[in-house]
């Protein structure tokens, strides 16, 4: 007889919250589990192995309706099929944070700028001085 598990077993086990599992049941990404007869929800431990794919899936940024889809295939897929879909979404998703990791540099210097610039600013400015009477800083111009 396999081993079945409770949902709060299975948290443990895949590092999900309870209410993060039964969010992936509703949204049909996992099979709904048997229920025993106390009402509880068990789970097998093919649950339990997909719920760690999805885990993993998502902390790489990989969308839900991605591995939704990848989960439907996965029984009418062979494993060089699943694999070569798996590596296409990694590589896109890869493509994807590249991209970010340039925007946030660019965030980064345009912050170091703007932080050199206040700080060179305030150099001059009497400490007793209003900022919005302040003439060394263009960062805050009040019109009237």
């Amino acid at each position: 007889m396999s081993t079945e598990l409770t949902i709060g077993a299975v948290a443990k086990r895949t590092g999900l919250s309870t209410k993060t599992i039964r969010f992936y049941e509703d949204e049909g990404l996992v099979p709904a589990p048997r229920r025993g007869d106390s009402g509880y929800r068990l789970y097998s431990e093919a649950d339990v192995q997909r719920l760690g794919f999805i885990r993993r899936a998502r902390m790489v940024g990989i969308e839900l309706a991605a591995i939704k889809s990848l989960l439907a295939k996965v029984t009418s897929m062979s494993c060089a099929e699943f694999g070569t879909e798996i590596t296409t979404l990694l590589a896109a998703q890869r493509r994807e944070v590249e991209k970010r990791l340039v925007e946030l540099r660019t965030l980064r210097d345009d912050l170091e700028t703007l932080e050199a610039h206040v700080e060179h600013c305030c150099e001059g400015c009497d400490p007793v001085t209003m900022a919005s009477e302040c003439s060394y800083c263009e960062l805050i111009q009040i019109d009237d």
